[in-house]
């Protein structure tokens, strides 16, 4: 058996979309349809698609990769295609997999490139909003969406709107504009094959917290009384409220840093929490209050 990453001439590491694009160029070179008679071609186009059937199912691919010539017996599905019909007008698996790439012949010749863009499994992307809190702990969504999913009818390729249902799971820490794969549940093509579901992730909009970097910073408005004299105060962070103390004399607009309150981090662990002050005045005061205060602009204005 012929190594099939040499047969179409990629390397192992490659991907769905190289595996594609490689099996399509030389679907297209080698095609007996392309190259009459030419039995050179007719066993090139044999073995270029006998790769693509392994090598784009990922089930068969990873039996591959892990055990070479032995991945069918492995699989314990020794079946494969029928290579003893001679002509290609019967070659089963390896026929439907380039119809699949190229659609159906059309009249007296040559392919339709139209078929080989619909027909194919393709890729569906859906944004969610996801609020910090969720983000911190790590979520779930379901999503229900529609596809345009291929099927073959006389020749023809027709798109059928499919109504699919998928739960994401969404691990706590993962960054805004991240992307997660879901596989198989995007537009299905002829071959039965579907597209992947890629879920982007964006965070929401908090109106308490905002994101400095990769820590979170919250305003926290303290009395001036407080500020002055020194005291506690209450932090909200996203999982409720936690007490520090200040020194007298903090001013506004001054950060104070609390290690580990943050947003989580995918990679674990949480960011810190930068907690602004916001000196905050009364806008009434009792008689008694305004006397004090008045005593204390006094003395201010003495030094």
């Amino acid at each position: 058996m012929a190594d099939y990453y040499k047969v179409l001439g990629i390397p192992r590491g490659a991907d769905e979309k190289d595996i594609k694009s490689a099996y399509r160029k030389l679907a297209r070179k080698y095609h007996p349809d392309v190259n009459p008679g030419d039995k050179s071609a007719e066993t090139r186009f044999k073995e270029a698609s006998e790769a693509y059937e392994v090598l784009s199912d990922p089930e068969k691919k990873a039996l591959y990769d892990q055990y070479g010539s032995n991945w069918e017996a492995v699989k314990n599905n020794p079946g494969g295609a029928d290579f003893s019909g001679g002509d290609f007008g019967g070659m089963g698996g390896f026929g439907s997999i380039f119809e699949q790439f190229f659609g159906a012949q059309n009249g007296g010749g040559g392919f339709r490139t139209q078929d080989f863009e619909v027909g194919q499994p393709r890729d569906v992307e859906r944004e969610v909003e996801i609020t910090l809190e969720d983000i911190d702990s790590g979520t779930s969504r379901t999503l229900t969406y529609q596809t345009m999913d291929a099927q073959r009818t006389r020749g023809d390729i027709a798109t059928v709107p499919t109504t699919k249902k998928v739960e994401v799971k969404i691990p706590a820490g993962i960054p805004d504009g991240k992307k997660l794969r879901v596989p198989s549940k995007g537009h299905a093509g002829v071959n039965g094959r579907a597209g992947d579901l890629y879920v982007v992730i964006r965070w929401a909009r908090n109106d308490k917290f905002r994101m400095v970097g990769e820590h979170l910073e919250t305003d926290v408005p303290v009395s001036y009384t407080i500020a002055a004299l020194g005291g506690e105060i209450k932090i909200p962070t996203l999982r409720g409220v936690v007490s520090m103390k200040i020194p007298a004399g903090t001013q506004s607009g001054q950060a104070f840093r609390l290690s580990g309150q943050g947003i989580s981090r995918m990679s674990g662990g949480r960011t810190d929490l930068m907690a602004r002050i916001k000196v905050t005045v009364p806008k009434l005061l009792s008689e008694h209050e305004r006397t004090l205060l008045s005593e204390l602009q006094t003395l201010e204005n003495s030094k």
